[in-house]
């Protein structure tokens, strides 16, 4: 009880009272310092727990390894697992998934995939943690081929796998793929759970099918604020402002209360909307109407916001007043992008010299700088910049794209040479850079544009 209400000190002193204590004792303190994801003091317990000759059970180990697993506590965790190989103990489905899960945490995939590969019979459990794992670590197509092998198994997915699988639709934007796991929802029948229903929610908003999104939306057993600000935010990123600002007044309309969550999606559907008095004044609502103290995220919002809106002395002035954020390298970068759109070279001059003051190895910096100066054609600076970023050794990274053809997922980088064509597609675009650069300016200033071609090919 102590425990459960987070009363760690009164759960210690009842614990040490018991004159001889059962498993089940031993496993509710190891519960625990498992709640507060004190590993440690899980490991002093165990070992405490072995000297007094009492047996650990799976609920032990799982507990353990689930706060190793919270607190990335690498060291923690294989020592438990070395003493279940030690011991030879036969594991159930919640110690393997606790394991693999320990791993993902720790950005041990191999070992986690080792895990599961060792299993002689996974159960959705299994599965289920390895999926999740994959999303966690951001290996998303990963995610939906180990789902794929899962359906092939005659597994039954459940709510969790659905939660799971659809975050990695969202990620890749696979909206075919994404339909298809709809489809498979409804037949195990999870049209009506809440998690699976707001997952499925945000999958086709970031995926762009805003009809489907309000579909679904309207569809949920109770819409409560994060499916609002999960349909608002969808709204927002794709152009639908006016839409997005409606369903806002819709949610304040029923007194549900928005959260820092969900000003940042209005005020991130005003910023891509341009609409910079209306951002601003919902900017203010929040501090003075719901007194949420603004995050870095909602000021970059308002920047950026401003930025578009080429209100760029006014958000200079912002960023400078606000103590905690003013020498903020994001902040500042996303108003050196806004000089750049809007030809402010004074000011991007100016704060371009204050972020390579606070990181003179920020990369984004220099590119912005550069391209800023390129757009002038000022192709001096152009130069002294890029030799700057040789001198600093600065090399871009190169760019990663994907697209869905036929419900698979093929992506493609930047100065990627593996397509066997890519001779021939550099060759074109070099040509194509030659001309832009002879229609754009005089023949004494040609050699110099050289500075700034960067080939892409696309694979």
């Amino acid at each position: 009880m102590y425990g459960k209400c987070g009363c760690v000190e009164m759960a210690k002193e009842v614990f040490k009272m018991i004159p001889s204590k059962s498993v089940v004792a031993w496993n509710s303190m190891i519960a625990v310092y498992g709640s507060i994801n004190d590993s440690r003091e899980c490991i002093a317990l165990f070992e405490r727990m072995n000297v007094e000759g009492t047996k650990p059970t799976p609920t032990t180990l799982s507990s353990i390894l689930m706060a190793c697993a919270r607190s990335a506590q690498l060291q923690h965790g294989t020592f438990i697992h070395g003493y279940i190989i030690r011991n030879k103990i036969d594991v159930d489905s919640f110690v393997n998934g606790t394991l693999i899960d320990l791993y993902f945490k720790c950005g041990r995939i191999n070992l986690a995939e080792n895990i599961f590969q060792l299993i002689p019979k996974a159960d959705v459990v299994c599965w289920n943690v390895l999926i999740s794992g994959y999303v966690t670590v951001g290996c998303y197509q990963r995610a939906l081929d180990i789902y794929d092998d899962m359906i092939v198994a005659a597994l039954k997915p459940n709510a969790a796998t659905f939660a799971s699988i659809l975050s990695a639709c969202s990620q890749l934007a696979a909206l075919e793929k994404g339909k298809q796991i709809h489809n498979m929802m409804m037949e195990v029948g999870l049209g009506n759970n809440e998690v699976v229903m707001g997952a499925l929610l945000d999958m086709y908003s970031k995926c762009g099918a805003i009809d489907e999104a309000l579909s679904v939306f309207y569809k949920l057993p109770e819409r409560d604020l994060v499916s609002w600000t999960s349909m608002i935010n969808a709204y927002g990123l794709h152009g639908q402002a006016l839409e997005a600002l409606k369903l806002f007044s819709q949610m304040q309309q029923l007194h549900i209360r928005p959260d820092r969550v969900t000003f940042l999606a209005v005020l991130s559907a005003c910023s891509h909307a341009g609409l910079a008095d209306e951002g601003y004044n919902y900017f203010t609502e929040m501090m003075t109407g719901y007194g949420i103290e603004p995050t870095i995220e909602h000021y970059s919002c308002l920047i950026d916001l401003l930025g578009r809106a080429g209100r760029l002395s006014e958000a200079y002035k912002i960023i400078q007043g606000t103590q905690e954020f003013r020498q903020d390298i994001n902040l500042l970068s996303t108003l050196l992008s806004a000089c750049h759109l809007h030809k402010d070279f004074k000011l991007g001059e100016k704060i371009a010299k204050l972020l390579i003051k606070k990181d003179r190895f920020c990369l984004s910096t220099y590119i912005t700088l550069s391209n800023m100066y390129a757009s002038a054609k000022k192709w001096d600076e152009v130069g002294r910049v890029r030799l700057k970023m040789k001198k600093l050794r600065m090399k871009k990274n190169h760019g990663c794209s994907w697209i869905e053809i036929d419900k698979k997922i093929q992506s493609f980088f930047s100065e990627d040479r593996s397509n066997p064509e890519a001779g021939m597609v550099s060759r074109c675009l070099k040509m194509l850079t030659s001309h832009m650069e002879m229609d754009d300016m005089p023949p004494c200033q040609q050699s110099k544009r050289g500075l700034l071609e960067e080939t892409i090919v696309f694979n």
